[in-house]
């Protein structure tokens, strides 16, 4: 399993977009968060992250993933 940890160090919500499923979760101001996601068993991993002001954009290459903000599991 892989993880992939930020946080939100600014004073406003954030949006974060796990791509490719478009799926969006805000994340609160001074939160942190984790998306956890199998390797690609068949090639090297190459997930990244786009940031903007008030959005981080996660290109997963997992087969599904799952989110934790805080500590706590966010249903995906």
């Amino acid at each position: 399993m892989v993880t992939a940890r930020f946080s939100n160090e600014t004073g406003k919500p954030l949006e974060l977009i796990v791509e490719p499923w478009a799926s969006s979760e805000v994340i609160p101001a001074g939160s942190t968060f984790a998306i956890h996601y199998p390797a690609p068993p068949d090639r090297g991993d190459t997930s990244y992250a786009e940031v903007h002001e008030g959005l981080i954009t996660f290109w997963c290459q997992g087969d599904t993933y799952e989110i934790d903000v805080d500590g706590a599991r966010i249903l995906t």
